[in-house]
């Protein structure tokens, strides 16, 4: 069973946000989901309640499988200005660890040049701001380049959450998944 760190911040798309965990908890996955807000409730970019099961600064220096950063323009901007989150996705992608990211969130690459070598893909509208700093950007729903996993928006959130669940659980279980929730296998 891999553990997941999903980053929750104010702001964050709602469907982005529950869509990776649920993949993975129906995957057996071991989830958590830490605030980098105020409280253990935000408000999502839709104005919808999001909870936390523990405060970001608890779990920050914890290894994870995978670390996840939900987009929202809100969300986004914090998992780029936020120093905590900054240590954590370098930390992460220098030990060889997973790190998806979806929609704006590609945005919290830059400040450290994560990208710099990768191919990327994320949410159209922010594509001027990542592309310059990634080796290339792709137009594909889900991309994966070494350890890093980057996604388009909502729309592709289930299929990243079936390519994660395919990686961390195997082929098999995220058949079994994408088969129970009527969506196409990964």
């Amino acid at each position: 069973m891999a553990s997941v760190l999903v980053v929750l911040a104010p702001g964050a798309e709602e469907i982005e946000t529950v869509t990776l965990p649920d993949v993975l908890v129906r995957a057996k996955q071991e989830v958590l989901v830490a605030s980098a807000g105020p409280g253990l409730v935000v408000t999502g970019s839709r104005g919808i309640p999001l909870a936390a099961h523990v405060q970001l600064d608890a779990v920050v220096e914890r290894d994870f499988d995978l670390v996840y950063l939900p987009g929202g323009m809100g969300s986004a901007t914090t998992h780029r200005d936020d120093p905590r989150i900054q240590r954590l996705i370098a930390r992460q992608l220098a030990a060889g660890r997973w790190l998806a990211v979806i929609c704006a969130a590609p945005i919290a690459l830059v400040p450290q040049g994560l990208a710099k070598d990768r191919e990327i893909t994320s949410y159209p509208g922010v594509r001027a701001q990542v592309e310059p700093h990634a080796r290339r950007w792709v137009d594909r729903p889900v991309v994966q380049d070494g350890n890093l996993i980057t996604s388009q928006g909502p729309g592709t959130a289930l299929s990243l959450g079936l390519f994660v669940a395919k990686l961390l659980a195997g082929d098999r279980v995220a058949t079994s998944v994408a088969t129970d929730l009527l969506a196409p296998v990964p």
